[in-house]
């Protein structure tokens, strides 16, 4: 969801809830309650029940959203020091290791993250992945040198996968469908409890501006839960692969001339 968009609905529900209290007032006639003051606690009740809940669930969604943001981080930098770990190999498999994490490279921004927008994975990662792990099995070792090396691959490629874990995790929502629908409630009763409180003795504008305040924060409340529970979609502040693309950056710079056998895309080249 773009910022426009978001600007959008909250400015349509703040105006709904104006053009719904000009209706009350026009067919109450007075007030809606005889005595005005009977309905505060119950409005002070919902509206703290609904800000705590609000905030709860900002706070369990921004886990999702910094989550993202820190397995995209993780992934990288392991990628990259995978890389540099290359260098320990002989020529041969250290080019063969290294064209594997370029791939690999290429095939997250490109492959998997369109997938995750939809709460899924990509197959091609999972294919360089398996290749990398093939050539970690056929390495030679014969040298202290490429043990040691090797026992660094291994750590650093635990790393990637946590770090390529807990991105794939923060893709699918963590706020399930009961509580959406318990927030959707809250902020619509809070609304609705506001309308009970109008007065045709006040100015339309004073009270125009109260309920289209309390209406613009309720809606931009849950648009800001929807926006961190999905930290993948296309919109501004989004989660997007710039860690990698910058590893990638790294790596082409320190191996310009590397044969790779995939696409721009990371897709194989073959095939």
């Amino acid at each position: 969801m773009s910022l426009p968009v978001a600007v959008i609905i909250v400015a349509a529900v703040a105006a709904l809830a104006v053009l719904m209290m000009a209706l009350v007032r026009r067919r109450a006639g007075g007030r809606p309650l005889a005595e005005p003051t009977r309905g505060t606690p119950m409005i002070m009740m919902v509206s703290t029940a609904f800000a705590v809940l609000l905030a709860f669930v900002t706070f369990a969604s921004f886990q999702t959203y910094n989550g993202a943001k820190s397995g995209a981080r993780e992934e990288a930098v392991a990628v990259m020091e995978m890389f540099r770990t290359a260098a320990l190999f002989s020529p041969q498999e250290r080019d063969e290791l290294r064209a594997d994490f370029i791939c690999y490279s290429r095939a997250v921004p490109s492959q998997e993250w369109p997938a995750m927008r939809k709460g899924g994975a990509s197959p091609v990662v999972e294919r360089w992945i398996a290749s990398y792990r093939s050539a970690f099995g056929a390495l030679g070792l014969r040298s202290p040198r490429e043990q040691i090396g090797f026992q660094e691959l291994l750590a650093e490629a635990r790393n990637r996968t946590d770090g390529r874990r807990e991105r794939l995790t923060q893709a699918t929502p963590s706020i399930p469908l009961p509580l959406w629908l318990v927030l959707l409630l809250g902020g619509s009763v809070a609304v609705t409890l506001q309308l009970s409180m109008t007065d045709r003795r006040e100015r339309f504008a004073v009270q125009g501006t109260m309920i289209a305040g309390v209406a613009a924060v309720v809606a931009a409340g849950l648009l800001l839960v929807y926006f961190l529970d999905h930290p993948y979609q296309r919109h501004v502040g989004s989660v997007e692969p710039g860690e990698i693309r910058n590893t990638l950056v790294m790596m082409h710079a320190q191996a310009p001339g590397l044969a790779l056998p995939c696409r721009p895309d990371g897709r194989p080249a073959a095939g």
